[in-house]
């Protein structure tokens, strides 16, 4: 490794050419991966979701989910397609609440 100063605020720093590989490999993984948690999360923030994003926004399985449905939990039904609001979920939870 070799450093060498160009100005009071730069620092050069040469590094073997393996290990600059896999610093390159580790920040391409973390930056993939921070990536991909954007696209899963980006359903945390929807208002409405279907039965698999309430099952993982609640962290609960789809068969609670079914469950809850036939207990009353509001849903929405528009050409076939069932939606949850979050808000009104989240109200029906509440009563549940000790």
């Amino acid at each position: 490794m070799r450093c060498e100063f160009m100005s009071e605020t730069t620092l050069v720093v040469q590094l073997p050419k393996e290990l600059e590989k896999q610093l390159r490999a580790h920040y391409d993984e973390m930056i993939s991966n921070a990536v991909a948690r954007v696209f899963e999360d980006k359903e945390l923030y929807k208002p409405m979701v279907r039965m698999s994003g309430l099952s993982r926004w609640l962290d609960v399985s789809t068969t609670t989910i079914q469950k809850w449905t036939k207990e009353g939990m509001p849903t929405m039904v528009i050409d076939g397609v069932t939606l949850y609001d979050k808000r009104a979920v989240t109200r029906w939870l509440k009563q549940y609440e000790r």
